[in-house]
This record gives C-alpha cells, sequence and structure tokens, in this order.
C-alpha cells in the first residue's frame, strides 16, 4: 500500500504567492474608489447625500473586499488528495471525485503547454483564473473539458477519465506517487 491511498495529500508544484499577490491587488481596487467616492464631489442634481453615498460605498467595497478574501481562503484550501479510491480535486469553487478505476486506462501523462497547446485552458466555465493559478473547470483549445488545478505550466499531469470525458490537468509535485497508484 502507498502512503498516498487512503487520505494521503499530493502536493501540488508552484507556489501560491503570485497569484495572492494579484488578489491583494484586486483588493486595493474598491478601496481606493470607496476613497474617492468619499472625497470628491457630487453633481447637486439628483446626486445622492453624502451619507447616502458613504453607506452605498461601503456596503459595495464590503462585499467585494468579502469576497475576494473568500475567494483568497479558497484558493488557499485548493488541492489533491486520495480518498477512498478515488482521485479528489479541490479547484477552490467546487470539488470533483473521479474513481480511481476511471483514470487507469489512459494513465498519466506529464505535457508541456508550449509542445502540448492543443491542452491549453482558453475559457472558463466555473472556476479562478489567475497569474500563476487556474483551478475549476474549463474548455481546452482542442474543445474538451477539463478539470485544472494550475499553479505551475511547464510539467503538467494529464489524466484522462472515460466515465464522464473529463480530462484533468493538475499540477503535481510528485507525479509518480499517482502514476504508481494508477498501474496498480
Amino acid at each position: 500500500m502507498s502512503d498516498i491511498d487512503e487520505g494521503g495529500v499530493l502536493e501540488l508544484a508552484g507556489s501560491r504567492s503570485k497569484p495572492m499577490l494579484w488578489l491583494a491587488g484586486l483588493m486595493g481596487i474598491p478601496l481606493a474608489f470607496l476613497a474617492a467616492a468619499l472625497g470628491g464631489g457630487h453633481s447637486p442634481v439628483h446626486a445622492p447625500t453624502p451619507g447616502q453615498a458613504n453607506l452605498i460605498g461601503s456596503i459595495v467595497v464590503g462585499a467585494l473586499v468579502l469576497l475576494l478574501l473568500g475567494l483568497l481562503l479558497l484558493m488557499r484550501k485548493a488541492g489533491v488528495r486520495v480518498d477512498q479510491g478515488a482521485l479528489v480535486i479541490g479547484t477552490s469553487v467546487g470539488t470533483k471525485r473521479i474513481p480511481i478505476v476511471n483514470l487507469r486506462a489512459h494513465g498519466l501523462h506529464l505535457v508541456n503547454f508550449s509542445t502540448h497547446p492543443e491542452l491549453r485552458p482558453i475559457i472558463k466555465l466555473w472556476g479562478t483564473g489567475l497569474p500563476g493559478f487556474a483551478g475549476g473547470w474549463f474548455k481546452l483549445r482542442n474543445g474538451d473539458k477539463a478539470v485544472c488545478l494550475l499553479l505551475d505550466r511547464e510539467r503538467i499531469s494529464c489524466l484522462h477519465s472515460d466515465a464522464d470525458n473529463l480530462t484533468l490537468l493538475l499540477s503535481l509535485a510528485e507525479p509518480a506517487k499517482l502514476q504508481a497508484m494508477l498501474e496498480r
């Protein structure tokens, strides 16, 4: 039995620091708008009172900051693990469980987007896409639907499940662990 058979975490390759910096920068945008709204003048015709503008601005900024903070927390929890005979991929906006037996037929292949551009995610269907992070359901250049959890785009573990005609693109630090499990 391997150390990842039951409940084991497969470490991800790549760093989460770049996408987290992007999120931090995105949080500054609503704060800048609030500062501008609070300090800027208003046209006297049909303009909200300063108290109304402050309240509306505070609500909008608060909602955006909470949304971005939630995304930050979800992105930190994104990962891949093996649990009860299934590969479990937490993408930051959802989780996909795929039985290991559905992945055995095609095995695991290491790919690179520069040599396999057809596998590049081009349309985000449901997920998070930031520079240095792609997590969720995407449409690939070749038209396939894929679940992606990408931090590193140089060495990508590519798997395919025939049961739901789904491609998996994962940034695994040690893909050999998953490959060994598939071969058993």
